[in-house]
C-alpha cells in the first residue's frame, strides 16, 4: 500500500501534509511494536529447540541462560523423549508444562500464534461462506460453532433419544 502511495505522490507531484506523514509514521511504528510483541523474534537455534528439543545438533550455549538447566534436564529425560515420538509438537509442549514450565512457555509462545491465526482465518472463511445472498441471517453464532467444531455429532444416538410421534 505504501509503495503505491509513494508512487501516486511522485507521479502526481502532490505534497503530503506533514500531519498525514506524522500520523502514518506513528501508526506504522505502533503496528511494528505490536507485531514484535505478538510474534517473538527467535534465532534458528530457538526455533530448532521448539521443533525438536532432542536434536543432537542443538548447541546448549545458544539457549538462553535462564532455561539451560531445565533444557538439559528435558534433553536427558527418556520418558519425555518417548512422549515426543508419539505426540504432536503442540501436545508434547502442553504435556511438558508441569515438569518443564520455563522452556514450555517459550515453546508455546512460538506455537500458539500460528494456531490462533489459522483458526481466525478458518472462522472468517466459514462466515463468508455462510453469509450468502440466499442465507442472510444476523445471528450466525450457533451455525459458526457447529461449522468450526471438531466434535462430530452422533446422529444415531440423537435419533434414538427422540420421542417418536404417535400416528394419528
Amino acid at each position: 500500500m505504501f509503495e503505491k502511495l509513494c508512487g501516486v505522490r511522485d507521479e502526481s507531484h502532490i505534497q503530503l501534509d506533514q500531519f498525514l506523514k506524522d500520523e502514518t509514521t506513528e501508526h506504522l511504528q505502533s503496528l511494528e511494536k505490536e507485531v514484535k510483541r505478538y510474534f517473538l523474534e527467535l534465532s534458528q537455534e530457538q526455533e530448532a529447540l521448539v521443533r525438536n528439543p532432542f536434536c543432537t545438533e542443538l548447541d546448549v550455549s545458544s539457549i538462553p541462560d535462564e532455561i539451560q538447566d531445565e533444557y538439559l534436564d528435558l534433553r536427558n529425560d527418556s520418558s519425555a523423549r518417548d512422549l515426543f515420538k508419539v505426540k504432536s509438537v503442540t501436545q508434547f509442549w502442553c504435556g511438558m508444562y508441569q515438569s518443564y514450565s520455563k522452556i514450555s512457555m517459550i515453546a508455546l509462545r512460538v506455537i500458539v500464534p500460528f494456531a490462533s491465526t489459522y483458526l481466525c482465518e478458518a472462522g472468517f472463511s466459514t462466515l463468508v461462506n455462510m453469509k450468502t445472498k440466499n442465507r442472510n441471517r444476523f445471528d450466525v453464532g450457533d451455525d459458526m460453532r457447529l461449522a468450526l467444531t471438531n466434535v462430530r455429532p452422533r446422529i444415531s444416538k440423537l435419533a434414538a433419544e427422540m420421542q417418536h410421534q404417535a400416528s394419528h
